[in-house]
């Protein structure tokens, strides 16, 4: 069996991930490169300094702009929002695969709806969709039917209930967006027809095609129980393992261990091709709360001895850091993380707080890569670099 270093396996993320920037990917063409790659990444709609699929994009793609993924979305249809191990943006090539998956998700809503409540919808569920024919995309509010009620979350109408059950099940789909407001229309109109009829596979099958693209969407991934393998089939540990086997022994997933852990981990072979090439190299990236890196926190901390945790529903009093606090890669070490000041609040990119790691020798190096990453995170958001930002970094070196 492959065994790596920890360094190895460090280098191999980064290098996979394409936060070292060697592939070059560029502008609209990079954006569905990457995408193309990773399948899919998860959807916030929070938007501090950008909104995680638009940060998790910038750390790959060199003068991505978020117009480009809008593109990719709702001009191309080549990515589509839906649900994977969470809320995300996937690649449209996947949905025909995803049918177990909508089935699974959509008896759960069914159980959900019909708990709160709502199970009227059920019987408005081909009227919507005569509605939806006839005007087109349409938000939740477009087709205000029945008595709105608030439950706290989700929606409030019987009207409003039926679409999302719609969109779970494939029906629907997000045609186009208003900000963050969703307008779905006919799956049948926004796809091609060879991306809606589902692929017919059996419990195994799914299994192993979803526990596959799910390594895919990482990299690397040690057989754990974590966020990496949330979701419907991969959550199960016996599930997972027996795909795991199958896949094994048909050679399309490579085993590895990793010096010093006992966890079994596993990549793609298209990932295992990269190891001669994974070379950390001396630039920063600025990595997203939600980040596919980012998915298992606890294999982050074992790799990259980074202990990182998302403080936006932590009480303030409680926070080590603060509320929206990103990352910062430099090669293949996670060396500091800072928290921006809102960018419609300052009007730029401004660095409100600023942490290194215990143990970061801060060279003159980290410094100018630092300060380019700051000009890039500028351009992605279309705004002015504070110049005091790199003084606030300098400043902090007395901290460390």
């Amino acid at each position: 069996m492959l065994t790596l270093t920890n360094t190895q396996a460090r280098a191999l993320l980064v290098r996979y991930h394409n936060l070292d920037g060697a592939d070059g990917f560029r502008g609209l063409d990079g954006a569905r490169a990457i995408m193309d790659r990773l399948g899919t990444i998860q959807f916030d709609p929070l938007n501090v300094a950008g909104r995680n699929p638009d940060l998790a994009l910038q750390a790959r793609v060199c003068g991505y702009k978020p117009d480009y993924l809008r593109r990719l979305l709702y001009g191309e249809h080549h990515l589509m929002d839906g649900y994977d191990k969470e809320m995300c943006i996937y690649t449209a090539r996947d949905f025909p695969h995803f049918a177990p998956l909508r089935a699974m998700r959509s008896a759960d809503i069914q159980r959900w709806l019909t708990g709160r409540g709502q199970a009227e919808a059920f019987d408005m569920l081909e009227d919507v969709v005569d509605l939806i024919r006839k005007r087109g995309p349409s938000s939740l509010t477009d087709i205000p039917v029945g008595e709105s009620k608030d439950y706290g979350w989700g929606p409030r109408r019987p009207s409003g209930a039926a679409i999302e059950y719609l969109f779970a099940s494939g029906r629907l789909c997000v045609a186009d967006k208003a900000g963050t407001q969703r307008r779905f229309d006919l799956t049948e109109r926004v796809l091609p027809p060879e991306l809606i009829a589902p692929v017919e596979r059996d419990a195994d099958a799914f299994a192993d095609w979803y526990v596959k693209r799910r390594l895919g969407c990482v990299g690397l991934l040690w057989d754990k129980r974590g966020g990496a393998w949330q979701g419907y089939v991969v959550g199960s540990d016996a599930a997972r393992k027996a795909a795991l086997n199958r896949l094994v022994e048909r050679g399309e997933v490579v085993p590895c261990r990793i010096e010093g852990r006992r966890e079994a981990f596993y990549m793609l072979p298209e990932a295992a091709e990269m190891l001669g090439s994974a070379q950390p190299r001396p630039a920063a990236r600025f990595i997203a709360p939600l980040d596919n890196l980012m998915w298992d926190r606890d294999m982050v901390e074992a790799l990259f001895s980074f202990r990182y945790r998302w403080e936006v529903y932590t009480p303030v009093a409680k926070r080590q850091y603060g509320y929206y606090v990103l990352p910062v890669l430099y090669g293949d070490r996670f060396v500091a993380r800072f928290e921006p000041e809102p960018v419609g609040r300052a009007g730029c990119f401004r660095v409100k707080g600023w942490w290194w790691e215990n143990g970061v020798r801060v060279t003159d190096a980290i410094l100018n890569a630092i300060e380019a990453a700051f000009n890039r995170f500028a351009r992605f958001l279309g705004v002015e670099n504070a110049p005091e930002n790199i003084d606030l970094v300098r400043n902090s070196i007395t901290q460390n």
